[in-house]
């Protein structure tokens, strides 16, 4: 019996926001089947100099595929919308996509108690 699993994803981008958080939306879509998505917001960089703001959305998600299954899928996706291993450094980030929490656990607990982070997935939470 495959198990359902809960995803909480925070995306972000600083190059062609719009563009590339459209993209990266269809694609979760496609991807998850079932997904939800808060609206998106602008929020000052975090970390980065010489970096844009970042266009942030929260999406919540179920699957049956497994963590590292998700992972990969993620960094696929990142990958095809133009992100590359030295995106940050330079500061472009054309998208990134994170996983938060599954199923109850927080993945990446900085990123999920940032303010912002709360603020757009009280909004999409049931």
């Amino acid at each position: 019996m495959t198990m359902w699993n809960n995803v909480i994803l925070c995306l972000g981008s600083n190059t062609d926001c719009e563009a590339n958080l459209k993209s990266a939306v269809s694609l979760l879509r496609a991807y998850f089947g079932s997904i939800r998505f808060s609206e998106a917001i602008y929020t000052e960089p975090i970390g980065l100099s010489d970096s844009g703001l970042f266009l942030n959305q929260v999406a919540v998600a179920g699957t049956n595929a497994s963590l590292e299954e998700v992972r990969r899928a993620v960094k696929a996706m990142e990958k095809r919308l133009g992100r590359m291993s030295d995106s940050k450094q330079k500061g472009k980030i054309p998208i990134d996509i994170d996983l938060l929490l599954w199923n109850g656990t927080i993945l990446k607990p900085a990123d999920w108690e940032k303010e912002y982070v709360q603020l757009l997935f009280r909004s999409v939470a049931d």
